[in-house]
């Protein structure tokens, strides 16, 4: 059984000292075989909070792949928006922009979803293209077969109702249609700071909270979230944070059935 740890938000330059030590203690303790983390790594993608980031990433004993966020393109130094936008991801954090990684019955395909400007006034939000859908398509078409395949981004394909006014990323439902088709089975997220889980087209859905920032929502502690199982039967747990520790807060099991996933 494979156990997938999703991460997100870490907003470090805002980065709280005890939730990392209470991290490292539940990873630890998970033992999972890969961690995912999608985006704003960074609160204002300045070099000393880059510096943090990596040297969090450097200690990690268990491969991981990251996707960037929106927070991690300055959004003051305008040239450096601009004209280099992913220089510092480049130097402190990976060349790759859009990793993929393949573990014994799991493929996982990243998108950067994070955008230097667009036709709208909250350059937050984000968008994937349909090269990027092409993409992603293709990576999932060449899968294994029987292999659990996971799209990572870190802006949402869907939101429950009460937060559709952080929007949806661009070019979601062009996307949704297309990775349904090629055999999606698990799309990973983050950005609004808040846990769920849902199905949509038969695919599920999980976005995780901001796991060791101070950036929370109100009445919503960080968290993260566990994916155990294999491309047939799911059960995602999120844990929250809890006086000096992660503990479980919510599980839900799912099977893939003939029509796509269903909660059991």
């Amino acid at each position: 059984m494979t156990t997938i740890a999703h991460i997100s938000d870490l907003h470090f330059g805002r980065e709280q000292a005890t939730q990392i030590a209470g991290l490292r203690k539940a990873l630890a303790q998970a033992a999972p075989n890969l961690l995912i983390i999608s985006g704003d790594i960074t609160q204002r993608a300045r070099h000393r909070e880059f510096q943090l980031a990596e040297r969090f990433l450097s200690t990690l004993p268990f491969p991981y792949l990251i996707v960037p966020g929106n927070h991690d393109l300055s959004a003051h130094r305008l040239i450096e928006r601009f004209m280099f936008p992913w220089r510092k991801w480049r130097r402190y954090i990976s060349h790759d922009l859009e990793p993929q990684t393949s573990l014994p019955g799991v493929h996982v395909i990243g998108v950067n979803s994070a955008r230097r400007f667009g036709w709208y006034w909250d350059w937050s939000r984000g968008r994937i293209s349909s090269q990027q859908v092409s993409e992603v398509v293709a990576a999932l078409q060449a899968a294994e077969p029987n292999t659990l395949k996971v799209v990572v981004a870190h802006h949402p394909f869907w939101l429950p109702t009460a937060n559709l006014r952080r929007q949806l990323i661009g070019g979601y439902r062009h996307a949704l249609e297309q990775f349904q088709a090629a055999g999606a089975d698990l799309i990973l997220g983050g950005h609004i700071h808040l846990p769920f889980i849902n199905i949509v087209n038969g695919m599920l859905i999980s976005h995780a909270g901001t796991t060791i920032s101070d950036r929370l929502v109100k009445g919503q502690p960080n968290s993260f979230n566990l994916i155990q199982g294999d491309s047939h039967q799911l059960t995602l747990q999120t844990l929250e944070w809890e006086e000096d520790h992660f503990a479980l807060r919510q599980q839900q099991s799912f099977r893939k059935q003939s029509d796509g996933w269903q909660q059991h």
